[in-house]
């Protein structure tokens, strides 16, 4: 079976996100991630889903981070932030910077054995990040 039907039989079966209203900082404890594009994007993508779904973090979009207002960002400030890029492009990390949010957890994917266009985003690689960002 290829590493995207996993994904797509994953978020059949367990994501039940879409159903939830925005909850975009209503928590103490968020995850946001870069839901980039490539595999890895893909992995910091379900990973931070997991982490909300279990109730671990609240899972923010990086978008709102990026164009949300002043105040909103001070809002997010006194939270317990986790930021997962896929990439040492490092997108959501450079959104932090620029929105002057310097306190937060931190996972690159790549730094921990992945490699970006050759990582399928399978259960197993989810799950190793997952255990990754446990640890956080």
């Amino acid at each position: 079976m290829q590493h995207i039907d996993l994904i797509i039989m994953f978020n059949l079966k367990y994501n039940t996100m879409e159903n939830k209203a925005c909850s975009c900082g209503a928590d103490n404890k968020i995850v946001i991630a870069c839901s980039g594009a490539a595999d890895v994007g893909l992995i910091s993508d379900q990973v931070s889903r997991k982490l909300s779904l279990s109730n671990q973090r609240k899972m923010s979009c990086l978008a709102l981070f990026a164009t949300c207002s002043d105040e909103m960002i001070n809002d997010f400030k006194n939270k317990e932030i986790l930021v997962i890029d896929g990439c040492n492009i490092d997108c959501g990390k450079k959104i932090m910077e620029q929105r002057g949010i310097s306190d937060y957890s931190y996972l690159r994917i790549t730094d921990h054995g992945f490699t970006k266009g050759k990582t399928p985003a399978n259960a197993k690689n989810i799950q190793a990040v997952l255990e990754k960002s446990l640890a956080l």
